[in-house]
Formats: structure tokens, C-alpha cells, sequence
């Protein structure tokens, strides 16, 4: 383990800051006359405080999951965004980027705020680099996405990792335009996918939630756990069940996709009561066959899966009938 890594941990779980721990290594480090590496002697140090230190592994992507914490992980650049700026209601600047990377199992999002940016100014980092996250943070966004933040003591650190696929092969085989086809009765995996089905049940709810207009997330009153007073933005959300014959799954609409789907915003439904708005969404979406694109993640609670539509489209009968006459014909061939 790093010596970086082992103050940082000091730092986290002694809740001391990084300048009273180093001041603690070097007296070590003077006391055993300098018998001893500094990783030595930090591990000493936390030993003394009554800490347990292990080594973290870096999980693959496919691995990490909602709500877990402090953990490492690696992927290989394959976009970076521009870098936004905005103004808080208390006048401060603020600013954000997102880095989007992948390994050879799957994809995420780390968005950088603030300070955290100058990690691309300087160019620290850029385009189809290998980076390690350390101390990150997995969290759903307003989408339904996995994202990565890196929170008050995470960082990122550029690393040579020959184990991770070059950026041309991840673009063709991992960062997926267009996911594979499944049926619903095969899902047995998270992953990003396509569905072809029918909407059949609408679930009843209010719909419209508040949202900071900065990160995105769900919030309670005008205040943003990140982004202090906020003027909050209104979002929809639409839970539905899909068949597509051979089994159902519940799958969630999130802000433009929801409003897409209905052809109404989240301001123009607002306006109608909460039995008028499951009445109207009803009306509108169920019956209706679409081509459905997102991730498919578990629901522990549950204990099922659930997808989250990224895009869809309805669906096109002529473009499907052309399909099934190539999958017959490539059938007929073998």
C-alpha cells in the first residue's frame, strides 16, 4: 500500500488532519533512527491509534454498485465534457466537468467539481489516459445512472495499466451506441440492453420530484446537500411494467425520457391533480410498443431486476421485419 494511501486513511478514520499524522511519521521515523520506510512507520502510527489498515483492491466496473464506499477502481478515459461554469445563489462560482471511463466489463461517469478541475486544466490527465479512482463514492444520479464521486477525500491519479484495453477496442466493444438485444426472460445480469415490448401498467405516484439544477439529485425544500440553497427544478419520473411475451420488467422513465414519452414537461403536468396526471400518463403510454435502450440494474430490496431507459423509440415494423429476415438468413447459411 502507498504511503499517500495509508495517511489518507489515517487521515479518514482518526479523523486527524494530514499535517498532525505527517508530523507523527517523521517522530517515528526519528525514534527507530531511520530502520525503517515511511510506510513502515505510517502503518505504525495507525497501529498505535488502533486502526486496521488493508491493502485496497481495485474493483473491476461490472462490480461496483450503489451505495458503497471507499473503494478503488481503474478505466481508460474515453471522453471528457466541457467544463461548465454556473453561479450559486450566494453568488460563489462554481464549476464541473464530467470524465466518462471504461475497463473491459463496463462504463461510468465521475463528475469533477470545483478545485477538482484543475486536474484537467494542468493536464494531469487527458483523452484515452488510464486513471485510478481511490476513495470513490457510488451513487445513483437523477437518471438512474451509476456515477462515481469522489467526495472530500477521494482523488484520481494517472497510472500505467497495461491490463486495461486500448481506447480504440473499448469504444468498439464496451462503450455500446446500440446494446444487444435480449429478451426480457433471459436477463439474468446487470448490463445495458435493448427491449422490444409493450408498456402495460403505469404505477400511480405524484410524478414530479424537485431536483438541484446543478448535480441533478433529488432534494427536500430549495436546500442541496452538495450545492447549499439551491433554486430547485422540477423532474418527472415514470414507473411502468414492459412485456415483451416472454416475461415483464419494471422500467423507469427519468426528466426528458419521461416527458418524451408522455409529450408534456414536468411544468405543463404539474398543473394537474395527482389522479388527472395517472390518468392522462395511463391513457397516453400503456398499450404502446416501443424499442427500449438502458441499464438494467437489481433491485435489492426487491430482489429483481429493473431497467433504467436511457432511449427508445417506437417501434418500427418494417426495420424489425428487416432484421428477423437477416437473423433467418445468416440461420439458413450456417
Amino acid at each position: 500500500m502507498k504511503f499517500e494511501e495509508i495517511i489518507q486513511t489515517i487521515v479518514e478514520k482518526a479523523e486527524m488532519s494530514k499535517e498532525e499524522v505527517l508530523k507523527k511519521v517523521e517522530e517515528k521515523l526519528n525514534e527507530l533512527s531511520g530502520l525503517i520506510t515511511r510506510e513502515g512507520a505510517a502503518l505504525l502510527i495507525a497501529r498505535e491509534l488502533g486502526l486496521e489498515i488493508r491493502e485496497r483492491r481495485d474493483l473491476k466496473i461490472k462490480d461496483i454498485d450503489f451505495g458503497m464506499r471507499n473503494f478503488n477502481t481503474r478505466g481508460r478515459i474515453f471522453r471528457i465534457s466541457r467544463i461548465t461554469e454556473f453561479e450559486r445563489d450566494d453568488g460563489s462560482k462554481g464549476r464541473v466537468v464530467n470524465l466518462y471511463i471504461a475497463d473491459e466489463t463496463g462504463q461510468l461517469r465521475i463528475p469533477l467539481w470545483d478545485k477538482q478541475v484543475k486536474i484537467l486544466e494542468e493536464n494531469e490527465i487527458k483523452e484515452g489516459d488510464v486513471i485510478q479512482v481511490i476513495n470513490g463514492i457510488a451513487r445513483e444520479n437523477i437518471f438512474g445512472d451509476l456515477e462515481i464521486s469522489l467526495g472530500k477525500y477521494g482523488r484520481i491519479r494517472k497510472i500505467e495499466d497495461g491490463s486495461i484495453p486500448p481506447l480504440e477496442e473499448l469504444l468498439k466493444k464496451v462503450v455500446q451506441i446500440r446494446p444487444k438485444r435480449i429478451l426480457i426472460k433471459e436477463i439474468d445480469r446487470k448490463g445495458y440492453f435493448e427491449i422490444l415490448g409493450t408498456i402495460v401498467n403505469v404505477f400511480k405516484g405524484k410524478y414530479i420530484f424537485e431536483v438541484c439544477p446543478i448535480c441533478n439529485l433529488a432534494i427536500e425544500g430549495s436546500i442541496c446537500a452538495e450545492h447549499g440553497k439551491i433554486e430547485p427544478k422540477k423532474a418527472l419520473v415514470i414507473s411502468t411494467i414492459i412485456d415483451d411475451g416472454t416475461s415483464s420488467i419494471r422500467a423507469v422513465f427519468f426528466r426528458e425520457n419521461a416527458e418524451k414519452l408522455i409529450g408534456m414537461s414536468a411544468e405543463e403536468l404539474k398543473d394537474l391533480d395527482l389522479n388527472e396526471r395517472y390518468e392522462f400518463i395511463f391513457k397516453k403510454i400503456v398499450g404502446r410498443e416501443f424499442v427500449f435502450r438502458g441499464r438494467v440494474k437489481k433491485n435489492k430490496i426487491f430482489d429483481r431486476f429493473e431497467l433504467i431507459v436511457n432511449d427508445f423509440e417506437p417501434l418500427n415494423y418494417l426495420e424489425e421485419s428487416r432484421k428477423l429476415a437477416e437473423e433467418i438468413e445468416l440461420m439458413v447459411k450456417k
